[in-house]
């Protein structure tokens, strides 16, 4: 691919992105204030909307940080806080949102950490500019599935282990960063 059909395919895609984000930031927003019940395809589609938005950041991040694209290009994911916004708003909201919503939320809470794992998990090999973030968030999301464990113990037990191991994996990395410590003891 040339530079502008990079660049065309990275400003459609954050195109893209950014409305699926802002539906996204509104949804929870309702979410978070609401107490009615959701009916089966209010939750499906609540999740769709998060996958979406989860696989939109996936395409931005591969294509802006691929080995062939300019610096300049590669240099936008740090400019828009990208990962950043990911877990903010494509992870973290939605979150959320299924844990007030607890245990009505569970199997969907379940599957969104699921599917978020294995998105971050991808990033974490093949997008390295952004190693360091990637970790803590597996730490993050290995956090949230041990918090909702509470049937199986062994199953609470090796997620807080997994938790565990990314978190001192990048604190090792960057000692000087006192969140990752206060997680650390959180476990």
């Amino acid at each position: 691919m040339s530079q502008d059909e990079f660049t065309a395919e990275i400003k459609g895609i954050y195109a893209a992105l950014v409305m699926v984000e802002a539906k996204c930031i509104k949804l929870d927003a309702a979410q978070m204030s609401g107490t009615k019940n959701l009916s089966f395809d209010q939750w499906q589609a609540l999740f769709a909307v998060h996958r979406t938005l989860l696989y939109e950041h996936h395409d931005f991040l591969s294509a802006s940080q691929h080995p062939s694209t300019s610096s300049s290009l590669r240099k936008l994911a740090t400019k828009y806080s990208m990962p950043a916004r990911m877990w903010k708003h494509g992870i973290h909201s939605f979150l959320e949102v299924l844990r007030r919503r607890l245990p009505d939320s569970l199997d969907y809470m379940l599957q969104f950490i699921y599917l978020a794992y294995q998105t971050v998990t991808l990033l974490y090999e093949t997008v390295p500019s952004f190693e360091d973030t990637w970790i803590e968030c597996l730490g993050d999301l290995a956090r949230y599935r041990m918090a909702v464990e509470d049937i199986d113990m062994r199953d609470r037990e090796i997620w807080g282990g997994v938790a565990r191991d990314w978190y001192s994996k990048t604190s090792n990395r960057n000692p000087d960063v006192g969140r990752l410590y206060h997680h650390l003891g959180i476990l």
